[in-house]
Order: structure tokens, then C-alpha cells, then sequence
């Protein structure tokens, strides 16, 4: 079988420089810093199904309860919009088994886990976007000049 060989961009990046914990993706692919910036937006928006605040038996849970399950349930909708953002499975390599709704930081400056870990990913895709961004109008140019 022949192979098809190309230059995809793709680009290695060790989470926390830990070497078992690697993700690969194209830091200046348009489309993913879009949907990394939508997956964001769409978390402030979160909120609770109506379902959440009762027991599969129809009784009340507790707050404990309540708690766990909107934990769990954010946990799920955030493995699948990370996951789908980067078309892989990188959501256990980048939270490394912790919720993504751990609070992290420093005194006045906390953060959710997953706040931190975006803000990150969008600082490492940021310049190369940029630079995309001008390369790619002069290639445009070249094809739409004469238009």
C-alpha cells in the first residue's frame, strides 16, 4: 500500500513539562482557535438541566447530590467540547484525572481549572493565528489581485 505523505503542521506540546502527557494539534488552524473561543463562551453560558435535582426514584437530592451530579455533568459536556475541539481524545492527557472544576491560582487571581487551561492554549495559539493570518492574506492576495 502506498502512503500519502504531507506536511500537516501539526505540533507537539508537553502539558506542564510533563514528557507522558503530550498533546498534537496545528496552533495556527483557524478553525480550532474558533472553536476553542466558542467552547468558552458557551461554558459561561452552562447551565443546569432541569434534571439534575432530582433522584432517578423522582426524589429531591440533597445538596451534596446536587453538587456531584452538576460536577459530573459539566465534567462530560467539557470531556466532549475539548475532545471535539481538537478532533483527539485530549482531555485525559491535559486534566490528568482532575475535574476541570478544581480552583486554581493564587489569592485573588483563582481560576476553574479548565478556565486556566484554555486561557493557555488560546496564549499558545494566539501569535501563531497572527502569523497565519498574515501569510495567508498575501496568498489571497496573489489569488484574488486580479479580481
Amino acid at each position: 500500500m502506498k502512503s500519502l505523505k504531507f506536511n500537516e503542521g501539526l505540533e507537539s506540546f508537553m502539558v506542564n513539562d510533563d514528557p507522558g502527557r503530550v498533546i498534537y494539534f496545528n496552533p495556527a488552524d483557524p478553525e480550532i482557535i474558533n472553536r476553542l473561543l466558542n467552547m468558552k463562551k458557551s461554558f459561561q453560558d452552562y447551565k443546569l438541566t432541569e434534571d439534575i435535582e432530582l433522584n432517578p426514584d423522582g426524589s429531591p437530592k440533597d445538596e451534596i447530590e446536587k453538587g456531584g451530579a452538576y460536577v459530573a455533568e459539566f465534567a462530560n459536556v467539557m470531556r466532549k467540547a475539548f475532545n471535539d475541539a481538537f478532533n483527539a481524545d485530549i482531555f485525559d492527557v491535559i486534566f490528568n484525572g482532575q475535574s476541570p472544576l478544581c480552583i486554581v491560582g493564587s489569592r485573588g487571581k483563582e481560576k476553574y481549572l479548565f478556565e486556566e487551561i484554555t486561557d493557555a492554549l488560546i496564549g499558545i495559539m494566539r501569535p501563531a493565528i497572527e502569523a497565519y493570518n498574515r501569510k495567508s492574506e498575501k496568498k489571497m492576495n496573489k489569488y484574488l489581485g486580479d479580481i
